[in-house]
């Protein structure tokens, strides 16, 4: 199966990771019904206050379109002022079966 895996990393300043879920919140509901999503998680790491929302897309076409989405707008938008630094990885994988 072909996909496209994001890993996008987010940094909070400080105290500001509450913020952020809050605002997380609506973008995951609303990434979940798009069309060509097939998983997107937010994960908290248990040694920092790091966030890392883990994404499949069935097309890079599908990718573009959530980032082009109002729920996916607003969430950069609002959550700027919150965020210390972000780290996005694009991987056009190829799952390997055994």
């Amino acid at each position: 199966m072909d996909f496209i895996l994001v890993l996008a990393k987010i940094q909070p300043k400080g105290g500001c990771q509450d913020s952020i879920l809050e605002l997380a919140n609506e973008l995951v509901y609303e990434t979940l019904l798009e069309e060509g999503n097939i998983e997107y998680r937010l994960l908290k790491s248990d040694e920092d206050d790091t966030l890392t929302f883990v994404e499949k897309w069935e097309s890079l076409e599908a990718l573009k379109r959530h980032m082009g989405s109002p729920h996916f707008i607003n969430f950069g938008e609002e959550s700027d002022e919150f965020v210390e630094n972000m780290d996005i990885q694009v991987i056009d994988a190829t799952e390997i079966k055994f």
